[in-house]
């Protein structure tokens, strides 16, 4: 049979995600995987995957509104007569993407950790809001609107690292991990070549003193405004201290805006760089949850929704205080 060797499957957008997978479960689980992945995950690492299913959300967004009624429609009828694993196999993985009630259906899984959403009450609850609810269902698959980011009954584990408070509505199945701990007893080198990470990108990123991480907000302010708020910041400090790290759904040439400014967009999940010891003096983002994978040693800067009216407008104020009670 094709997927004889299907032992396992996991949703994933995120190239944090996927490193905590193969963290707690490793290479062979790694290799016996059937992963349905997404836009964060570049064609590489796809690649290297010995099962795998690409489905673009981005592609999806991009289309007519009927395209994409008809998509999570199709694939929600297909998805057991296609992949008949998975019917029987363990889910691991996001629980939040636009694939993820087609191929989940009634069954249970395992929500891995993937950022700042995984601890924010409003982010799991706002598909209970929707209306339509047997619509919703009926079209893209009986998990929707059921919540996300592990507030449905049909999560029975939620993998945390424990950053921030845990909602008390998740607390009763949550289970910590350190990933430094981790690290420890994992296979590094497979890691780093999955993840393509050179040890000329390591000699290059430790030369570093400043990290600016940017995030996909394009779409809400437009490309001009959010290139404004890293030259903000990049303008702060001499050329040759500061590296661009871009998120892995960035769409943006960031390369071609910031010429002398080193620009980094490999999709590596930053919490890469912490475990191999490299540190910097400052890192800045918007709102991304991962530069506190970083030691206290390094001076975090995390913007907030306050840094544009059009964030602030469309995301709500989100602070290093309200987001992640520090």
């Amino acid at each position: 049979m094709k997927y004889k060797d299907v032992k396992y499957v996991c949703f994933v957008d995120s190239a944090y995600s996927l490193l905590l997978y193969i963290l707690l479960y490793g290479k062979v689980q790694f290799e016996s995987t059937f992963f349905f992945a997404s836009d964060a995950i570049s064609k590489s690492i796809c690649g290297k995957m010995k099962f795998y299913k690409f489905l673009s959300k981005r592609k999806l967004s991009s289309s007519p509104l009927a395209i994409r009624v008809l998509s999570r429609f199709i694939l929600s009828r297909i998805s057991y007569l296609r992949w008949p694993f998975l019917k029987t196999v363990p889910i691991y993985g996001a629980d939040h993407l636009w694939f993820t009630p087609a191929l989940l259906k009634k069954r249970s899984m395992t929500v891995l950790e993937d950022g700042l959403t995984n601890y924010s009450y409003k982010a799991m609850t706002q598909t209970l809001s929707l209306k339509h609810h047997s619509l919703y269902k009926w079209i893209a698959g009986t998990f929707m609107c059921e919540g996300e980011f592990g507030y449905s009954s049909q999560v029975h584990k939620v993998i945390l690292t424990g950053k921030f408070a845990i909602p008390d509505c998740i607390k009763n199945k949550t289970e910590l991990v350190d990933l430094l701990d981790l690290w420890t007893r994992a296979d590094k080198e497979f890691i780093q070549n999955l993840f393509d990470l050179t040890y000329d990108d390591v000699c290059m990123i430790k030369s570093k003193r400043i990290m600016v991480l940017t995030q996909p907000y394009e779409e809400m302010i437009g490309t001009e405004e959010l290139l404004k708020i890293y030259r903000r910041i990049v303008n702060l400090f001499k050329s040759e201290e500061v590296l661009i790290k871009t998120h892995p759904r960035d769409t943006i040439d960031y390369a071609g805006a910031f010429p002398n400014i080193t620009v980094y967009s490999k999709k590596i999940p930053v919490e890469l760089f912490v475990l191999l010891g490299i540190n910097f003096s400052d890192v800045y983002t918007i709102t991304s949850a991962s530069i506190y994978s970083f030691p206290d040693s390094v001076k975090k800067h995390f913007l907030g929704t306050e840094c544009h009216p059009l964030l602030m407008k469309k995301c709500g104020k989100m602070t290093m205080e309200n987001c992640c009670g520090v």
